[in-house]
């Protein structure tokens, strides 16, 4: 178990890593997470590697052009950090993870859990509702891609 202090330096550290996502800054978002860091999209989908979660999050925002991401809250116990955040956007391409789309408008809301180590996001957990998002694109074929 780790202190208040620590506890709340965790959630200030959380809030900085949405702003620098939403700011597109990946390589400074990047530098918060630990070398063993581990993303879990979905339950069943592992990621090892800060570098493939900074592109698996590229892939998810730059097709939605000026997007808008906003946290609307913050909890934090121990060395987790949940966070509830909304994400707004047109997405701007022909295809989104091999998806055929062309110029949709999309809400997203989605819980992450962080969980950290000595000041590090060592793992992010994250729940969205991804058949909402393919059904405000206009998905009926439910053929996914990653």
């Amino acid at each position: 178990m780790i202190n208040e202090e620590e506890t709340m330096k965790n959630k200030e550290i959380a809030r900085k890593f949405y702003e620098l996502i939403a700011a597109r800054k990946y390589d400074e978002a990047a530098k918060l997470c630990s070398d063993d860091f581990v993303y879990y999209p979905q339950v069943s989908t592992r990621l090892n590697g800060v570098d493939k979660f900074i592109d698996l999050e590229k892939s998810n925002m730059e097709p939605a052009g000026d997007f808008k991401m906003k946290t609307k809250f913050i909890i934090a116990e121990n060395d987790r950090v949940a966070v509830y955040l909304t994400f707004e956007g047109d997405i701007k391409t022909d295809t989104w993870h091999g998806v055929k789309v062309n110029d949709k408008h999309v809400y997203i809301d989605f819980m992450t859990m962080l969980r950290f180590k000595d000041g590090k996001i060592v793992e992010k957990r994250a729940k969205y509702d991804r058949f909402d998002i393919l059904k405000q694109l206009g998905v009926k074929d439910f053929n996914l891609k990653y």
